[in-house]
């Protein structure tokens, strides 16, 4: 039987079609849109149609090969662009410039000195709290203009790379249209195998001639093979036009980032350096209230936390003299928990005594019946003998 085999001495195992032709009939009649093709697409699926004019594990295999890369290729770009360290760059430049911001808060300034000094220091600190304001101010400005600086080179390649990113779009629109080519030219090639099949299966209602019983069952392989790579091309096709979207939110989300570095850089830090100079003239202001306020607060805090600190002492002291070495509640704690170990201890024993009964009377259960289907099917046999 091998050996009439025609496809098992032919390592590529090929066969080649008897019609090899498609119609526009049958063309138009695919469902065109899904494909994103139309009527003048008719001409590049026919001339692609001629890849599988002779059918083997290599062409079948090969099918689209060259269109899913190029695919592939602009999927790994895209995902390459989406984990750029520029645009986490960018982001970590602009938290900078916000925590350089902050950083300039006069009230804080006062609020380290009102926690650091006594009253002894305090009036030192105070002298030193404008200066050191202002010198901050100078060293931050310089941080912040630094960084100004940094994100404007990166924010150029942004919007450079929101050109490149047009240009893909364009690419896989036309791969999304070359794997709608191919899609379509498969399918027309499952239905003249299906044909074939036919054909060959009328040729031979005895299924005498092994030579068509060969070629219908090597048809049979390769249309299984050409239908799961139709499949695989549809489904790439499918996560082409997926992408194109992705594409268009990168290159939106790309001009946010760039216009709200703009927004920052004109709006917001000359707003912040406003109020900034503002809060350097009204801390002068209040620099003379909030000195009596904090020796006033620091002699008011001294004195409670003392009268506090001595109740506190005196009060953990007389509790500590009255305490029993064990108290009556942990003696009664620790009774309890033994009679209830001892109980559930006597519990657990119970059901496993009773389990294990259950068990004895399960296994004799299932060795009745396995004797009994034993016994039938000896039975059986003697009759059929």
């Amino acid at each position: 039987m091998s050996n009439s085999n025609p496809s098992s001495s032919d390592p590529q195992n090929q066969v080649i079609l008897t019609e090899n032709k498609i119609s526009q009939s049958e063309f138009e009649q695919l469902d065109l849109q899904s494909l994103g093709l139309s009527e003048q697409d008719f001409a590049k699926v026919q001339e692609v149609s001629h890849e599988l004019d002779e059918l083997g594990q290599h062409s079948v295999a090969e099918y689209g090969k060259n269109i899913a890369s190029a695919t592939s290729s602009y999927t790994d770009e895209l995902l390459q662009m989406v984990q750029s360290k520029d645009l986490d760059e960018t982001g970590q430049k602009l938290n900078q410039v916000v925590q350089v911001a902050q950083q300039l808060n006069s009230d804080n300034v006062l609020a380290e000195n009102k926690k650091k000094g006594l009253i002894g220091s305090i009036l030192s600190k105070f002298n030193g709290a404008k200066q050191s304001f202002q010198l901050r101010f100078n060293d931050s400005k310089a941080q912040i203009d630094t960084l100004v600086k940094e994100i404007e080179t990166t924010q150029s390649g942004l919007k450079q790379r929101v050109d490149m990113l047009d240009k893909m779009h364009r690419a896989i629109q036309d791969e999304y249209r070359q794997l709608g080519i191919y899609v379509a030219s498969g399918q027309l090639k499952q239905k003249q195998i299906a044909n074939q099949i036919s054909q060959l299966s009328s040729q031979n209602n005895d299924q005498s001639n092994q030579h068509i019983v060969s070629q219908i069952y090597d048809l049979n392989h390769h249309a299984n093979n050409l239908e799961k790579r139709v499949h695989d091309l549809r489904t790439l096709q499918q996560s082409a036009l997926q992408t194109l979207p992705m594409i268009r939110i990168i290159q939106s989300n790309n001009l946010m980032l760039v216009d709200k570095f703009y927004a920052i850089k004109n709006i917001t830090l000359p707003a912040w350096k406003n109020q900034i100079s503002l809060a350097l003239s009204l801390n002068e202001q209040k620099n003379s209230v909030e000195l009596a306020n904090t020796i006033d607060d620091a002699t008011n805090e001294l004195l409670r936390r003392n009268a506090e600190l001595l109740h506190d002492n005196s009060v953990k002291t007389a509790k500590a003299n009255q305490r029993a070495v064990i108290d009556v509640e942990t003696l009664e704690h620790v009774q309890n928990t033994l009679i209830k170990t001892v109980n559930d201890v006597i519990q657990i024993q119970k059901e496993g005594m009773q389990q294990r009964v259950q068990a004895t009377e399960k296994l004799k259960s299932l060795q009745s019946n396995l004797n009994q289907l034993v016994i039938e099917g000896s039975q059986s046999e003697i009759k059929k003998s």
